[in-house]
């Protein structure tokens, strides 16, 4: 019986350790993932303070002038943003253009 309770307790020992390794592992992996959030959220803001402040500047003066181009600015929501530039046609015909900068933590 008491070997019973000695093993008994050596495997509860061992649960215990194993279960406190386990929230420090876990308290680790959660504190990375909270860090990378902030880096995405301080990404997106910078990109919505970028998008704003063309967004207002067009507003200002909606016809680009330097080279007759009238330049418009668009939020998906989806972490993209796309400038377009229409007016002077390119030489093969093209009367527009679309850039898009992807702006997700990969792209």
């Amino acid at each position: 019986m008491h070997d019973e309770i000695s093993t008994l307790q050596l495997e509860l020992g061992q649960i215990e350790e194993r279960n406190q390794n386990l929230q420090k592992d876990n308290a680790k992996l959660l504190q990375r993932w909270l860090d990378a959030k902030q880096v995405e959220a301080n990404k997106m803001n910078e990109a919505n303070a970028f998008y704003e402040d063309m967004r207002s500047r067009h507003q200002a003066n909606p016809k680009n002038s330097t080279n007759g181009f009238d330049t418009s600015l668009s939020n998906s929501g989806k972490g993209e943003l796309k400038i377009s530039h229409q007016g002077m046609g390119a030489l093969d015909g093209t009367l527009s253009s679309t850039s898009k900068v992807n702006l997700t933590p990969n792209g």
